[in-house]
C-alpha cells in the first residue's frame, strides 16, 4: 500500500489565516481523495491540530510529520516543505509555485495546478512503474 501524506492546505478552498473548518474544505477534494483511497492508497493528513472534514471524506490518519519510508508521496501547497522531505518520499507542489510567493526556492518533484491533477499524476506514474 502506498502512503500519501497531505498538508492541510492541499484540501482547502481558500488560503490565508482563516480558521480551518468543514466549510473551508474544497468541494471536490473528497472525490479526489476517495479515488486514491479506492485504489489502495493510505491517506495521512500532516497537521499539528485536528482538521474537521465534511461527511463523505475517506478515512485519513493524522501525524505531525511524514515517516521515513519508501514509495510514498507528499502533497503540499508550500514550496518550502519540498526542501524538508525525506528520501523515498516524492513531493508534489499543488497550486501556485515559487513565482507567486516570496519563499526560498526548493524544487518539488512535480508541480500540479490542483488536487485533482496531483491525484492523476500519482496514479499515472504508479501505472507506468515497471513491476519487478
Amino acid at each position: 500500500m502506498t502512503r500519501v501524506y497531505l498538508e492541510p492546505g492541499v484540501i482547502l478552498a481558500r488560503r490565508g489565516n482563516d480558521p480551518i473548518d468543514e466549510s473551508s474544505v474544497a468541494s471536490d477534494a473528497g472525490e479526489s481523495l476517495r479515488t486514491l483511497a479506492d485504489t489502495g492508497h493510505d491517506l495521512v493528513l500532516v497537521a499539528s491540530r485536528p482538521v474537521p472534514l465534511p461527511p463523505g471524506f475517506p478515512e485519513m490518519n493524522a501525524m505531525l510529520a511524514p515517516d521515513a519510508e519508501r514509495d510514498a508521496w507528499f502533497l503540499t501547497t508550500d514550496p518550502e516543505h519540498c526542501g524538508n522531505r525525506r528520501a523515498g518520499v516524492r513531493s508534489i507542489l499543488v497550486g501556485p509555485g515559487p513565482a507567486t510567493r516570496r519563499a526560498a526556492i526548493h524544487r518539488c518533484d512535480i508541480q500540479t495546478r490542483d488536487l485533482r491533477a496531483a491525484v492523476l499524476e500519482i496514479l499515472s506514474r504508479e501505472a507506468m512503474t515497471p513491476v519487478g
